[in-house]
């Protein structure tokens, strides 16, 4: 097979009908899918076997004896393809559903392109009210880079595993980081080295669902300083050869996930957005300190003209001047007026 999906669940029988009627749907069928079942008490593991059955020997059901989180249920899916390889991989939510050319186009891309990453649109949605929240689009100068570390949109994407196509051979031995959140972003920015060849497809075929729970669902301090112990891991490595072009990308992907991210989440869950920002602030100096000249972060680098670009450089502006708290008050103010978010 020449795609291998790899789709992790836990308590998800309300949403499995329409994420294998998407699978069943797809124009594209020379594929392979690992559901990772982590310890499920709903009845997952036996819905996904009875409506996974019309995949027939496409369809490879594991079971987790323990439950491990989506890490570890991905960890789980990867070592499955390690030892049974596929050219390419993708990895899918199980409560989120994607068009009948979403596999095909993906692939499609990455052949005529020779690419070893395959970057696609996502379509945000309110799961109870069906409104899309946002597109989430690229519109990059140009849809494909010879060398990724000439490729500036990387810092500014949505590094979600979804909507991505990586070729396996050059990933193989990265695996998802122990992290509370932003696991995505540590395994993105791990393989970008060995993705040499990037491609946009710049189309939204995959919808990613939000539920009630997920704008601040458990998103705490634990959760916060979760990532900010992997995120220095990692920017501890950067240093080694191969790595530094990426550096500044990374840099610019902490600060979306952490600063922004995290201090609109945790303020969302209670916390005083003061003294949110000023702990952030000072891990930033701390282990970060070249977030101050970062180029994406103070307007030098990269293109200037999406709303997402101009609020992140505004938001960096205001933690650089003690005034963080302003964002969440504008970001809160826009979301309400306009009913979506600032994705793209």
């Amino acid at each position: 097979m020449t795609v291998t999906l790899i789709a992790a669940a836990y308590n998800a029988s309300a949403y499995l009908p329409r994420f294998f009627a998407s699978l069943d749907a797809q124009t594209y069928t020379d594929f392979v899918v690992v559901f990772v079942d982590d310890c499920s008490t709903d009845g997952t593991f036996e819905l996904a076997a009875r409506l996974g059955a019309g995949l027939g020997e496409r369809m490879h059901l594991l079971r987790k004896e323990r439950n491990t989180g989506l890490v570890g249920a991905r960890n789980a899916g990867l070592d499955y393809v390690t030892a049974h390889p596929s050219p390419y991989i993708s990895f899918l939510d199980a409560d989120d559903f994607f068009e009948a050319d979403y596999v095909g186009d993906l692939l499609r891309t990455a052949r005529e392109t020779q690419a070893d990453l395959v970057v696609a649109g996502i379509r945000r949605i309110d799961e109870r009210s069906g409104r899309e929240l946002a597109c989430e689009m690229v519109h990059a100068p140009q849809s494909f880079y010879a060398d990724s570390a000439t490729c500036d949109e990387l810092a500014f994407i949505n590094p979600c595993s979804y909507a991505k196509l990586y070729r396996f051979d050059a990933v193989q031995g990265v695996r998802f980081r122990n992290i509370a959140r932003s696991e995505d972003t540590c395994y993105l920015f791990e393989a970008l080295p060995h993705l040499k060849r990037v491609a946009f497809t710049n189309r939204a075929r995959y919808t990613y669902c939000v539920h009630e729970d997920s704008l601040s669902g458990s998103f705490d301090e634990a959760v916060h300083a979760s990532m900010h112990d992997e995120f220095a891991k990692m920017l501890a490595g950067y240093a080694g050869e191969g790595r530094q072009a990426y550096r500044a990308m990374f840099e610019t992907q902490v600060f979306i996930r952490s600063s922004v991210g995290g201090l609109l989440r945790r303020t969302w869950a209670g916390a005083r957005a003061r003294s949110v920002a000023r702990e952030e602030r000072a891990w930033l100096d701390e282990a970060m300190p070249s977030w101050r000249t970062n180029p994406y972060l103070s307007g030098t680098g990269g293109r200037t003209g999406s709303p997402k670009r101009r609020a992140l450089r505004a938001c960096a502006a205001l933690y650089k001047c003690n005034a963080a708290p302003l964002f969440v008050v504008a970001y809160n103010l826009y979301v309400r007026a306009t009913g979506k978010e600032v994705r793209a």
